[in-house]
């Protein structure tokens, strides 16, 4: 079933930008709000983002003070969170999730920020977008900067409602078969972390997107175990594998990459999985709309966004 899809954005609309996790710095953000900018949108920076305390933009209260009037200000058409890291659970349960039934509108972001994009659509019933974040123009120049303008592209071009999908044509499948359904998911990680709490998501019948940094390989082997053996792995539609950047192993190596963990336990299920889809810890981070029908046929990944 279709979930409750916001507004898309229109040429002039205000996008605002949210620390719900680590601190931040207008020095960070500046290349990637001047690129918004000049793709014709404004951006609208709330004082209180620019709070520290220790590692993260302010204490609990304050971070949820400054998203709770971003969802109130209607003037405000999506909401871009600044960066990951960690913090987004700590404050979620103060956010007034109300105000966005009152007044939809884009969550974007990801890596931390999975906690908000899963809770927006298990208590809100709403779509919301995966996508790249600001933080991530940063210093880049050449090629690196030209990756990231890609997925601040596809970002803009899913939130102003254009025709979006994916081409899977050449990625290493098993089972490739068509399938249609709720794409949901995010970091592997920070899905495990909210399992049991009111921000997990119902994965029955949807299709799950997984992706990591930064972990060691009997990590993610340890974690699909547990969603095996839990059995939130036989009830979905498919599978879609994004990027697992800076994996570790370590002296005795564990023996298994992050292709052959996935696939030694989806091996007992029929749907399908894909994997290295261009989604994740890396610069060209493409947009991935969770909420939104999406259709694969014949290689090709669409969504419907009317």
């Amino acid at each position: 079933m279709q979930l409750t899809i916001p507004p898309y954005l229109q040429k002039g609309d205000t996008i605002a930008i949210a620390a719900p996790a680590r601190s931040i710095s207008m020095e960070q953000m500046q290349k990637g709000i001047d690129y918004i900018e000049s793709k014709g949108f404004k951006i609208y920076l709330h004082p209180l983002i620019f709070e520290i305390e220790n590692q993260m933009a302010g204490n609990e209260a304050i971070r949820a003070e400054l998203f709770n009037e971003l969802l109130r200000n209607t003037e405000i058409k999506a909401i871009w969170c600044a960066r990951g890291g960690y913090g987004s659970a700590k404050m979620i349960d103060l956010i007034d999730f109300n105000l966005l039934a009152q007044n939809p509108k884009w969550i974007c972001g990801f890596s931390d920020v999975t906690v908000l994009l899963n809770h927006i659509i298990s208590n809100c019933n709403m779509a919301c977008l995966h996508s790249s974040m600001p933080i991530f123009m940063n210093e880049k120049e050449g090629l690196e900067y030209i990756e990231v303008c890609n997925a601040y592209d596809s970002m803009l071009a899913f939130l102003e409602g254009n025709s979006y999908g994916f081409d899977f044509t050449k990625n290493e499948k098993i089972n490739n078969t068509d399938f249609e359904g709720l794409v949901i998911g995010g970091n592997l990680s920070v899905l495990m972390s909210i399992i049991g709490s009111k921000s997990e998501t119902n994965w029955k019948d949807k299709i799950l997107f997984i992706e990591d940094l930064d972990e060691y390989y009997y990590h993610i082997d340890r974690m699909m175990l547990a969603l095996k053996r839990s059995g939130k792995l036989s009830h979905i539609k498919a599978l879609l594998v994004g990027s697992f950047i800076s994996m570790h192993d370590h002296t005795i190596p564990f023996g298994s990459n992050v292709k052959q963990i996935v696939t030694n336990y989806c091996k007992d299920y029929n749907y399908p999985v894909i994997f290295d889809i261009n989604v994740g810890h890396h610069l060209q981070n493409l947009a991935l709309p969770f909420g939104i029908n999406a259709k694969y046929t014949n290689g090709n990944l669409t969504f419907v966004t009317s």
